[in-house]
């Protein structure tokens, strides 16, 4: 087993993260996804880095997710639920099937780990 460390994650200039295009935007402005991946699993299961700059998008994650966002400022809507405000330094976990929109106000960054659960 590696033990892999990324130091000062929030600090990372976003130009050296990989570019991960735009999501499934809903209007104006276009968010811009970029990421690092920490680790990729063949099950579908993952780790990693992720940062959205403003706009409005639709989730696309089906898996269950933990996230623990380092900075920004956003706010999920759930499909099913009262909206969620979000920023730096919060923990968040996502069920799977959680579907939703998120909106993202000032460009946010999470390390996450997205796994499917067993059944």
């Amino acid at each position: 087993m590696t033990i892999k460390k990324i130091s000062s994650a929030v600090n990372i200039p976003s130009e050296e993260l990989e570019d991960w295009g735009i999501p499934k935007t809903v209007g104006e402005p276009k968010c811009q996804l970029r990421g690092l991946f920490i680790s990729e699993n063949e099950d579908g299961s993952e780790a990693g880095i992720w940062e959205c700059t403003p706009g409005k998008f639709i989730r696309e994650v089906m898996q269950a997710e933990l996230v623990t966002f380092l900075s920004g400022h956003c706010i999920f809507h759930p499909e099913d639920g009262d909206p969620v405000e979000i920023k730096g330094g919060d923990v968040l976990f996502f069920p799977e099937n959680s579907k939703g929109t998120w909106e993202i106000f000032e460009t946010v960054r999470k390390a996450y780990l997205i796994y499917n659960l067993k059944k």
